[in-house]
């Protein structure tokens, strides 16, 4: 009869066999998966890359009451940004490719044109015409009587396939950011969204592109960038802040002085996946989306878990109305974490300071909805 250690090896060596019998055939089915299903994006060359856990705020910099203020102002489908005219009138771009209007004490918004595509970024110009970076057809201006304009659908050679935020700088240029020259709405076909999919390739894809109203012409200021969104100008007016989103951070591109043209991190580690960026009253509201632990612990370190996400169903992991939980930072002028404003059911997109209170976007959501200002007093 075999000793107790013997039986206790043999069972060992047993267990070691069916854990590594086991490896090969998942390995297979792995392997079996990739080959036999096809990729939803041609080429898909994703790069593993292992993010740093988000930074973390001091409890007492840390709000989770303001988000229970939020209420609704109006119905709009897929409000990504806001914008306030001189005179107070609220203008919000849908998913069906109108700009709508809201007037001071009017019971629902109006239509002031229909600017095809799919409206994202949203500022006024010095002339009081609406700038609109208009996600598949480029950037637009909109004149006060609802007269469309297309000013660019290029740059340097390549079309303008995802604009995503624009800001007017303090000599009149406008800064577009252009998230990533693969693909698009437009592109994917039926699939949403394309922002999962250049995430889940992991490559810088995106640019900003500057358009000089004088002549007309648009060019790049900076190429190489993980899905540039939101932007805006820093308080001192001498660089853009730009939001890489697919990386976790806030770039600044300096416009100014002997460092013009360069670029540098201005914030890293962000604890959410950041979108549009606004200033008020010299400090940087972030708003962002909640990070997914699972996204950044199993699939973004490994090529592989990358290639068989993408070729999984959205429905099976994504958000049904992609709207998504979600907070706004507030950072001082040089990047410090002031405040984190956490608990927002639905992620807001952009937040536009308006008379004594917020206004907050969303992608995927059906209102604009306000937020009493909580950094006033």
């Amino acid at each position: 009869m075999p000793k107790p250690r013997t039986r206790r090896r043999r069972l060992l060596r047993a267990g070691a066999a069916a854990l590594a019998l086991a490896a090969v055939l998942v390995a297979v089915l792995v392997a079996g998966f990739l080959l036999l299903v096809d990729p939803p994006v041609r080429p898909f060359d994703p790069v593993a890359w292992t993010p740093a856990p988000g930074l973390t705020v001091a409890a007492g910099r840390t709000d989770t009451a303001a988000a229970s203020r939020i209420r609704t102002l109006a119905a709009v489908e897929g409000p990504e940004d806001v914008a306030v005219s001189a005179s107070g009138e609220v203008f919000a771009g849908d998913r069906n490719g109108k700009i709508v209007r809201l007037r001071p004490g009017a019971a629902a918004p109006e239509v002031f044109a229909d600017v095809g595509g799919r409206p994202l970024g949203l500022a006024f110009d010095g002339d009081g015409d609406l700038l609109v970076a208009n996600h598949g057809v480029g950037l637009q201006s909109v004149s006060p009587s609802g007269a469309v304009t297309l000013l660019a659908s290029s740059a340097a050679g390549r079309p303008i396939l995802s604009a995503n935020d624009l800001v007017v700088g303090a000599d009149g240029a406008v800064y577009l950011s252009d998230s990533t020259w693969k693909h698009n709405s437009t592109t994917m076909g039926p699939l949403n969204s394309f922002a999962v999919y250049d995430f889940l390739e992991g490559r810088p894809h995106g640019r900003v592109i500057r358009y000089d109203p004088g002549t007309r012409t648009a060019s790049e200021l900076a190429s190489g960038l993980y899905f540039p969104n939101g932007m805006v100008l820093a308080p001192d007016r001498r660089s853009l802040l730009v939001a890489e989103s697919t990386r976790y951070r806030v770039t600044r591109i300096w416009l100014t002085g002997d460092r013009a043209g360069a670029r540098e991190v201005f914030l890293d580690r962000l604890p959410g996946i950041a979108d549009g960026l606004t200033v008020a009253d010299g400090r940087i509201l972030v708003p962002a989306y909640d990070r997914v632990a699972a996204l950044d612990g199993i699939v973004l370190p490994r090529a592989w878990a990358r290639q068989i996400l993408i070729r999984t169903p959205p429905r099976l992991y994504r958000d049904p109305d992609g709207a998504g939980s979600g907070m706004v930072l507030v950072l001082s002028h040089d990047g410090e974490v002031l405040r984190r404003l956490d608990g927002f059911a639905e992620a807001p997109t952009n937040v536009v300071p308006w008379r004594g209170q917020w206004l907050l976007g969303t992608l995927s959501g059906g209102t604009v909805r306000t937020l009493p200002d909580p950094l006033a007093g």
